[in-house]
């Protein structure tokens, strides 16, 4: 065939040459972030939650506020998107003490959206650009509750959530009745309290509800024995993420029921006054980056 072509063939030659040239030049240089692959999997999105592990001074909201506020700062600093603070951070797990007067307890409650510490976390909230879960007591009319508000970027109440198993607390507060979850920018959030965690029907509430994960401010059991293998049971039976923050532990659970991190810091909940910035007084921020979908 070529040969019938003569004189003519290193023309036609020249002729395809010529053609092929520019989608050689354009193969040849294509960028180097251009993949050609068509099987590549996408990167697993994340967002930053932090955990303020922080022990407890009875009854002082100022001073817990005080304790707290830089910790908060410096999970901000560090990325975190939600930040949590233990079970009733701000008065200090008063209710263990049923020895203060009760008239000095109840005054302990904060009122919600107005009382003055929880203004003082929105404003935080709203100046760091953060969702801050904080533990506190609730004074509504003459119930008092163990809740934690859920407050967003903005600085306004996005959430609150009661605890529904008070134990030892009944004689004095009144046990929440909702397994709400809560809309973020990272996927439907369930708030539950510490001893919440051993029932294992009302974690399923929050599944239920369309929960995408779990956190858990705590104040009681903590460490590898008491603790641990109740929160790996809840999210391995629901499926779910669970972040736990107590005075002595950070603490990650996968849905599969795995450890993903957990620290203990330090065998205390509570110091003294005298204690604040002693030996016993460790405090810490943790970071876990947790998928979402």
């Amino acid at each position: 065939m070529y040969g019938a072509l003569g004189p003519h063939r290193g023309q036609l030659v020249a002729a395809i040459l010529a053609a092929a040239a520019p989608i050689m030049i354009c193969w040849l240089t294509l960028p180097s972030t251009v993949s050609l692959a068509t099987d590549d999997a996408p990167s697993q999105k994340t967002v930053r939650v932090a955990g303020v592990v922080l022990k407890w001074v009875r009854g002082d909201k100022e001073a817990n506020f005080a304790r707290a506020e830089p910790l908060i700062r410096e999970a901000a600093k560090g990325g975190a998107k939600i930040v949590c603070t233990t079970e009733c951070f701000l008065d200090g797990y008063s209710i263990a003490d049923k020895s203060i007067p009760l008239e000095t307890y109840r005054a302990l409650g904060e009122t919600i959206p107005d009382g003055k510490y929880f203004c003082k976390l929105a404003d935080l909230a709203a100046e760091l650009k953060i969702h801050l879960v904080a533990g506190m007591l609730e004074a509504d009319g003459d119930d008092r509750y163990n809740t934690a508000v859920l407050l967003s970027p903005e600085g306004k109440l996005a959430g609150k959530y009661r605890k529904q198993k008070l134990g030892h607390e009944s004689v004095r507060n009144t046990p929440g009745q909702e397994s709400p979850v809560f809309e973020t920018p990272y996927g439907r959030l369930g708030l539950m309290i510490c001893a919440d965690r051993t029932e294992a029907e009302l974690v399923q509430k929050f599944r239920d509800a369309g929960a995408d994960f779990l956190i858990c401010p705590s104040g009681g059991m903590f460490g590898k024995k008491s603790n641990d293998p109740i929160v790996q049971a809840r999210s391995r039976e629901n499926k779910l993420p669970i972040l736990f923050v107590h005075p002595a532990e950070f603490l990650v659970t996968g849905p599969d029921g795995s450890v993903l991190d957990t620290t203990v810091l330090g065998d205390v909940l509570l110091v003294s006054p005298d204690e604040v910035k002693g030996e016993k007084d460790q405090n810490r921020v943790f970071y876990f980056d947790l998928p979402v979908k």
